[in-house]
């Protein structure tokens, strides 16, 4: 991919379709002059856009030649205007307001065209605020993340990565680490003269602050890759509590077209076997819903045995458990608490009162005949999902970083370690070498060692206008 950060590029900003607003973003040296072109503005303006040296927003419309040959039509609007280094891209830079018409956009891109403005590739405008310093890599892979975020959590990472909140420790250590080195080096150089520019527990304690803040990001991308899994809603219960039943009415209601994964149903206790899986949204957030045999409080052996076994493994690696108990059997639902919710099922057969001793926690009363509960049930189990959301971890890398620096970040660790080890026992040429190893995958991470590769992998994922 080969991009040119002197030409002036134009392209729709605004999300696709239909909107009361659409945008036109424009950026490059000579973006004043090439829309002063076809830029009428309102009323009288002192200045030229040429002429402008301070931020401002001025109404006006863009003159765009007619489909059928006729009159030209005014496109009205507005412009927002960087004509300095202040915008994001640190070159001149314009918005164009107007009607969010897809037609009516691309007709202005087509006459911002004809007047030398080349169409942006994807990624092209965060791509100049990378070149020019606005940004770091790690920063731009933020953008991205924003508009790939398919939750609350993977949003609030990305923007506390556009915010710098990964970048800045990381930049800290680097330079951090570059001036360790230069001290390093100095005292190489007067090794004879036997002075020492740095003692070696100051050294050893530089690096172990670095090895910390190495070690806290490993564990922030680990976060992301446990946090890229669907949360899963374990049901449990005694043989012949619903829960299969209940399984394939949540399945039926909330499931994709394409899951049409179902539980056997049976009056006879103990037909499920082994665990079932299938996928749902509920309220909006998607989940693995998984059925399980019916627990068993007397030793069992064979088949029954390992569906035990299994009941018990995906009851312990459940984000959330939902304990069924048959509403019709006149059992007392014992406490529980937690990421757990009871649940009542064949509540339309129930003829007597069923007693919740649980204290403080959630309780849904549900029939898989009818349907009743079920939306109050997903609710629920979506609360559970975003408190275990907001109970984790500081928010973690975006996908896009998270993929790209996980290399650096073990080769940077790994050179750190081999200092650390090397400050008392090795000598201070081969300390010297392994902290710019360590150096050399942080500027990786970072951007300050950066190839073209690299650039092309990140860039390309991006869509038209960012």
């Amino acid at each position: 991919m080969s991009y040119d950060v002197n030409d002036t590029i134009a392209a729709i900003a605004s999300a696709a379709g239909g909107a009361a607003r659409g945008v036109i973003r424009i950026s490059g040296p000579e973006t004043l002059e090439r829309l002063a072109r076809c830029f009428v503005a309102a009323g009288e303006m002192a200045l030229p856009l040429q002429s402008l040296h301070r931020a401002q927003r001025i109404s006006g419309s863009i003159s765009v030649p007619s489909s059928h040959g006729g009159a030209a039509c005014l496109v009205p609007g507005c412009l927002l205007v960087w004509p300095n280094q202040q915008s994001y891209t640190r070159q001149p830079a314009v918005e164009f307001h107007t009607v969010g018409s897809p037609p009516l956009l691309a007709a202005v891109l087509e006459e911002l065209e004809r007047h030398g403005v080349r169409p942006a590739e994807p990624g092209e405008f965060t791509l100049r605020a990378f070149v020019a310093g606005r940004i770091d890599l790690m920063q731009a892979e933020g953008v991205l993340g924003v508009i790939d975020a398919e939750g609350r959590a993977d949003l609030d990472a990305a923007l506390d990565q556009v915010a710098g909140g990964m970048s800045r420790p990381l930049h800290q250590i680097r330079e951090d680490l570059l001036s360790l080195l230069a001290e390093l080096e100095a005292g190489l150089d007067f090794v004879e003269e036997d002075i020492e520019f740095i003692g070696r527990g100051e050294l050893a304690a530089r690096i172990a602050a670095a090895q910390q803040v190495l070690s806290a990001t490993q564990a922030q991308l680990g976060e992301r890759d446990r946090r890229r899994e669907l949360p899963r809603v374990v049901l449990l219960g005694l043989p012949n509590a619903g829960k299969s039943s209940l399984f394939n009415a949540l399945i039926a209601r909330f499931g994709g077209t394409k899951d049409t994964v179902s539980s056997i149903v049976s009056p006879m206790p103990g037909a499920t076997r082994d665990y079932v899986i299938g996928c749902a949204r509920l309220s909006g957030v998607d989940v693995e819903l998984i059925d399980t045999a019916g627990i068993e409080h007397e030793l069992q052996t064979g088949i029954g045995g390992e569906s035990q076994r299994a009941t018990s493994s995906q009851q312990r690696t459940a984000d959330v458990r939902l304990r069924c108990i048959d509403g019709a059997s006149g059992e007392i639902l014992r406490d529980f608490a937690g990421y757990e919710i009871g649940v009542l099922t064949k509540c339309d057969l129930s003829g007597k009162t069923v007693l919740a001793a649980g204290v403080g926690g959630i309780t849904i009363h549900c029939s898989s005949t009818t349907g009743a509960g079920l939306d109050e049930l997903a609710a629920a189990i979506a609360s559970k999902v975003a408190l275990l959301a907001r109970d984790g971890e500081a928010p973690g890398l975006a996908a896009t970083t998270a993929t790209r620096c996980a290399g650096s970040l073990r080769r940077a660790a790994a050179s750190l370690a081999v200092a650390h080890d090397l400050v008392m026992s090795g000598g201070d040429e081969l300390l010297a070498a392994e902290i710019r190893h360590a150096l050399d995958a942080l500027g990786e991470i970072v951007g300050a060692i950066c190839t073209d590769d690299v650039l092309d992998r990140v860039f390309s994922q991006f869509c038209i206008g960012k």
